[in-house]
């Protein structure tokens, strides 16, 4: 579901389409994704996919491997309530965000902040 205090798009990701994801910051047990303005901070870490290969938190490389993205494009990104977000670059990598209940660790797994005062909650 959305909190928002800027309800003028049901869709948040639309803010990030052909924007550059232009940091990955760090911060103890979530990680943030800036794109010059908005940002994505996230309370599930998210899986990256470049080819056949799929990395997530834990495994050897994932930090490289989501820190690579910087620099990339936004394709496409999108919420499936209560399943996942995801944002596809023009090199076709993509990155998922898990909202599945069980996937969950707090009632917060995606705050969007969208650069213009616009704040949604998933």
């Amino acid at each position: 579901m959305f909190n928002s205090q800027n309800k003028r798009s049901k869709e948040p990701m639309v803010h990030i389409v052909g924007e550059k994801l232009s940091a990955v910051t760090f911060v103890q047990d979530y990680v943030q994704l800036h794109f010059d303005g908005p940002t994505l901070t996230l309370l599930n870490w998210p899986v990256v996919e470049v080819g056949e290969s799929h990395v997530q938190f834990g495994m050897e490389g994932y930090r490289d491997k989501l820190c690579e993205q910087i620099g990339k494009q936004v394709l496409t990104a999108s919420v499936a309530e209560e399943q996942e977000v995801r944002i596809e670059f023009t090199d076709r990598s993509f990155l998922f965000i898990a909202l599945e209940p069980d996937d969950c660790r707090t009632a917060e797994t995606v705050i969007f902040n969208n650069g213009n005062g616009g704040i949604w909650v998933l």
